[in-house]
């Protein structure tokens, strides 16, 4: 079943942005990923690289997504 977020975007023409830090608004976010079994990985969260961000290597669930690609 889809998240209601990839609805979301089903329904709009343009693409989605960039995932972005929640807390800082930095490019520099990464998947923290962990083992399922043998063969799947799974997102935990996500983290953030930027070494000024009060988020810089902790969990969050989900980026946000800017504005969607069309203000570049």
């Amino acid at each position: 079943m889809p998240s209601r977020l990839d609805e979301y975007y089903a329904g709009k023409k343009g693409p989605k942005g960039e995932p972005l830090c929640p807390f800082c608004g930095s490019k520099q976010v990464y998947p923290v990923k962990s083992k399922y079994l043998i063969f799947f990985s799974r997102t935990d969260g996500w983290s953030c690289a930027n070494e000024e961000c009060r988020m810089y290597r902790k969990l969050f669930p989900n980026p946000s997504f800017g504005s969607g690609g069309w203000h570049r």
